[in-house]
């Protein structure tokens, strides 16, 4: 049982970690490259890698208790190739794809100078790395219906905390981001479009030295 109690306590860390790290990605792609922004950027980007490798590492922890338990009924095949395990085989292989998607988001992550060098670059990159909410959604699905620890109280609350965090991050993100494209498109009209990025109340300063 040790080892299952392991398998399962590493699984829900590795959740949390990569909600964080998820939710800390959302928080980062809303932010502009004012001053003041581009110094809490490097904090905050800082965090977002050390919670993403953390949860790499504990979900490699995961899948190594997963295949040392022989309870466990999934097996090097079921853990590798999705939906071939012999235990709940449509949602370890949800855990599956998952793990995928995060080593991708990764791998796209450490390769962002390569990949962003033009316009073009960056948004294959932005949208390769976006994969990280699939990847989270795919381990959600995958913690709720395969675990077996779901029914406790506390367990559930964790899964609301991950849940809460992420979508309300993204939430944040998207509604930062629309404000922002109105104030720009008002301004368009206006004929007084700022540089791209520029924050609203450092253009009002610039036009007041006018």
């Amino acid at each position: 049982m040790t080892i299952w109690y392991i398998a399962r306590g590493s699984g829900l860390a590795a959740l949390l970690l990569l909600s964080i790290s998820t939710a800390i990605g959302a928080l980062m792609s809303g932010q502009h490259s004012t001053r003041s922004g581009a110094a809490n950027r490097v904090v905050v980007s800082y965090l977002h890698r050390v919670t993403a490798s953390l949860g790499l590492g504990v979900l490699v922890m995961h899948l190594a208790m997963i295949l040392a338990d022989s309870y466990a009924h999934v097996g090097w095949q079921g853990a590798i190739v999705p939906f071939t395990s012999g235990y709940r085989p449509t949602w370890v292989g949800l855990g599956t794809l998952a793990v995928y998607t995060f080593v991708l988001v990764a791998a796209v992550g450490a390769a962002r100078g390569r990949i962003a060098t033009s316009a073009r670059g960056a948004t294959v990159w932005r949208w390769l790395h976006s994969c990280a909410y699939l990847g989270w959604g795919m381990a959600m699905l995958h913690g709720l219906e395969s675990g077996t620890d779901t029914p406790v109280g506390w367990v559930r609350w964790l899964y609301v905390a991950c849940a809460v965090l992420v979508v309300g991050a993204l939430t944040f993100r998207l509604t930062r981001l629309g404000l922002h494209r109105e104030w720009r498109e008002s301004l368009r009209v206006a004929g007084n479009v700022p540089p791209l990025g520029a924050e609203p109340a450092t253009r009002e300063r610039a036009g007041a030295h006018r």
